[in-house]
């Protein structure tokens, strides 16, 4: 029984290295960590570009396995608005930086937000959305220190890759309630399994649902859950608890996420994740550490991540939301 325990974890781990090692080959656009519950929603779903009233500006910088010199990196920006009557716009920037692999996206489209309740403060509305993503990544062979450098694996056709995809969302609030689900990553150019031997990232899906519990009128609780699944035959699942402290122009957040992931391997518990959020008038600040759970953490240690907003008065459309 040891033994076979054993080798199954032998294989779990194989998995994940078999999978850094494709990411050189399989495209992988903005990856996700604690984003969506730092105001960072949009990044992943085009149905939330303006979802409020204000021009949301939002800045996320993720630092992984902090014990390694050249561990991987990513820094995003990204601002959303309602434009004009209902319609939303978003426009987002990342990059991505791990050692000799570097990664730079843009992502730009538009949603339209449908008043669904009696309320004139948005907090009953159905909205949907698209957007296209511009991803290029480069490819450093000289930050490799190989034993033999003619080692036709380090020989490529080309170290700039350029790849276009789409992506759908639908998102919804209602008495306290909140789902959203998107279709991520549509490949649009060498959109065939591989071409020249470059793959696409896979299609990935995005649900994400949770209630907002007023325990008082000042304080509430919120349980939330997203699955991420993804045409690799892997399921990555949060299950998140957040609770909140607010008045009338402040905000205080504080929770935790536990991070699991399942794939044809096996499944592992991989994070849990303190998260602290403060809104201050039109300022947010978040900080999420990632407390890893799996064996690799003993040696790269974890991660962490920060963000910064800003809520300015919506100079684009001063008319306002039409309902």
């Amino acid at each position: 029984m040891k033994t076979k325990n054993r080798m199954r974890r032998l294989y779990f781990f194989l998995s994940f290295g078999i999978a850094a090692l494709s990411g050189l080959q399989a495209q992988e656009t903005l990856p996700y960590y604690q984003q969506y519950l730092m105001d960072g929603g949009f990044l992943f779903n085009p149905a939330l570009y303006g979802n409020t009233d204000k021009v949301a500006v939002n800045l996320n910088y993720q630092k992984q396995y902090a014990n390694f010199e050249d561990s991987p990196n990513v820094q995003s920006i990204g601002i959303h608005a309602n434009v004009v009557d209902r319609v939303g716009a978003g426009l987002s920037f990342f990059r991505d930086s791990n050692g000799p692999i570097s990664a730079n996206g843009l992502t730009g489209g538009a949603s339209y937000t449908i008043p669904i309740g009696e309320s004139d403060e948005r907090k009953d509305q159905f909205s949907f959305g698209t957007s296209v993503s511009a991803y290029n990544m480069n490819f450093d062979f000289s930050k490799i220190n190989a034993q033999n450098p003619n080692d036709p694996l380090l020989k490529a056709d080309t170290d700039n890759i350029f790849l276009v995809y789409a992506n759908f969302g639908l998102a919804a609030d209602y008495k306290n309630i909140f789902a959203n689900v998107s279709v991520n990553d549509i490949a649009l150019t060498n959109d065939k399994s591989i071409v020249n031997g470059i793959e696409p990232s896979p299609i990935k899906v995005f649900l994400n649902a949770g209630y907002n519990y007023n325990i008082t009128e000042n304080i509430r609780i919120t349980p939330s859950a997203l699955i991420n699944l993804n045409t690799n035959s892997q399921r990555l699942t949060d299950f998140n608890l957040m609770g909140t402290f607010h008045n009338e122009n402040n905000m205080f957040s504080v929770g935790a996420s536990f991070r699991t992931e399942q794939n044809r391997f096996g499944n592992q518990n991989l994070s849990i994740t303190p998260i602290v959020k403060v809104h201050m008038g039109g300022i947010t600040i978040g900080g999420a550490y990632n407390i890893g759970m799996s064996d690799i953490q003993a040696y790269g240690g974890n991660s962490f991540m920060v963000s910064l907003g800003y809520n300015f008065d919506n100079f684009i459309n001063t008319r306002g939301f039409r309902y």
